[in-house]
């Protein structure tokens, strides 16, 4: 064994530059400890380009001094990133004047999250805030109001937004002075009934998450949405998305009991509007509202999709609302099915689609038993998910379906991670895969 290495410090000897992007991979207060190691580390760390505060509220009112002292030593002329999460009694001027640091030092990524209210009021940003040139990301968590004046965000390509006061001139404004924009993410804020992004000729990418009340989405030059409905006891629209080319559709929470009625209408005119979309994304509670809406006769729209993706677990309220979907998708080449527990992704309550069926005079048995009762109920699922012949059935079952319902469809893929915990199994399947009846020739592939 060669021991010429021995007792030599490699991590020392590489170049600053090097040092100060490892460091740039922990929490700041960790990467201060360093100086302590020698005269060579004493400053290494005040170079690092990538700056994270993160866990301020967890130290408190110590930390926050220190912090102050840290920045004061602080010798990089440029930040690239910058985490910041205020802690709980933190003053306005304080924000402000780490704010200001940030914005002198041209950062290009900040993140900003409020632990609670500054002076138990909602945070007011000072006016420079918005006069920075250099920001490309920019992260607002939790009780502020944005965006109150003039806008120069040049640019900005990613705006994520959480818990924020807005309004339709907010908005505008943020638009306005934020010519290069690309990305967009609104979470729970307090907003306008209408979301006009209209204006922004460079986004081409929207998240939003709804809360409560009324709202409709224009967004003309969007390419991707991803959109999550957490409330459904208002209408919530799209207006305009006509340069859709992918879209996810997520509601996982709704109002009870039931209103199944209103919820078909809602869903199917989301649908009306993802129509020329070539990538869409839906979850259980979308298939199961399609189920009852197939159940009523309702007319679905035609869809251009060619890759579909599905998160559901495979239980009978889902099935009939899938087989429609895929007989409405003419074009359509690729499914990714992601097997899901009941659990693990909020949806509808069996017990909820049972009530409105009995509602109507009706049961799971006589609606959807004579031609989908190889898939169980959801108390019966739960029954079954330990026993692996059972599992397999399920699965061959699925499969089968959609081969039948998606006649030019080339490829299958079934993702089973939250549903296989042993190995043994998955190989198993894996061995089963060719005696599984298959006219369409289509290519099947298990994941776990």
């Amino acid at each position: 064994m060669d021991h010429s290495g021995d007792g030599v410090d490699i991590v020392s000897s590489m170049p600053h530059e090097i040092l100060h992007h490892i460091l740039s991979f922990i929490p700041t207060q960790f990467a201060i400890r360093t100086s302590a190691l020698s005269k060579a580390w004493r400053h290494v760390w005040c170079h690092t380009p990538c700056l994270d505060f993160s866990n301020l509220s967890i130290y408190g009112e110590r930390s926050v001094r220190d912090i102050n002292q840290t920045l004061s030593f602080y010798r990089a002329p440029k930040i690239m990133s910058l985490n910041l999460r205020m802690p709980r009694d933190m003053s306005e001027p304080q924000v402000n004047s780490w704010i200001e640091f940030a914005v002198c030092r041209n950062v290009e990524k900040l993140s900003l999250v409020f632990d609670c209210r500054i002076n138990n009021q909602t945070y007011i940003f000072p006016d420079f805030f918005y006069l920075s040139s250099s920001l490309t990301e920019l992260l607002i968590h939790n009780r502020s109001t944005v965006a109150g004046c003039t806008v120069f965000w040049k640019s900005l390509r990613k705006l994520t937004l959480w818990s924020c006061s807005l309004s339709e001139e907010y908005i505008e404004n943020i638009l306005s002075g934020s010519p290069v924009l690309e990305t967009l993410k609104l979470s729970n804020c307090i907003g306008p009934q209408r979301l006009d992004l209209s204006k922004s000729r460079s986004l081409r990418r929207l998240v939003y998450r709804a809360g409560r009340g009324t709202f409709a989405i224009v967004a003309p030059h969007i390419h991707s949405l991803r959109f999550i409905i957490r409330r459904c006891e208002t209408p919530c629209t799209l207006v305009d998305v006509s340069l859709l080319a992918e879209a996810s559709i997520h509601i996982c929470f709704y109002v009870r009991p039931l209103n199944a009625d209103f919820l078909q209408t809602v869903v199917l005119n989301i649908l009306a509007k993802l129509q020329n979309a070539k990538r869409l994304t839906f979850t259980r509670t979308t298939l199961q509202i399609l189920s009852l809406a197939e159940l009523h006769g309702v007319p679905f729209p035609t869809f251009k999709v060619e890759t579909l993706t599905v998160k559901t677990t495979f239980i009978r309220s889902v099935i009939p609302g899938l087989a429609r979907l895929l007989q409405n998708s003419p074009k359509i080449k690729k499914l990714i099915a992601h097997a899901t527990r009941l659990a693990s992704i909020p949806a509808l309550q069996e017990s909820d689609v049972n009530s409105y069926l009995r509602s109507q005079g009706l049961n799971q048995e006589q609606c959807w038993g004579s031609k989908y009762e190889v898939f169980p109920t959801a108390i019966e699922f739960g029954g079954m998910i330990h026993c692996k012949d059972a599992m397999w059935k399920l699965i061959a079952s699925f499969m089968e379906v959609v081969m039948r319902n998606g006649k030019i469809l080339e490829t299958l893929v079934v993702g089973l991670k939250y549903i296989v915990s042993d190995a043994r199994w998955f190989e198993e399947w894996l061995q089963m895969i060719p005696t599984l009846p298959n006219n369409n020739n289509v290519s099947i592939v298990l994941k776990r």
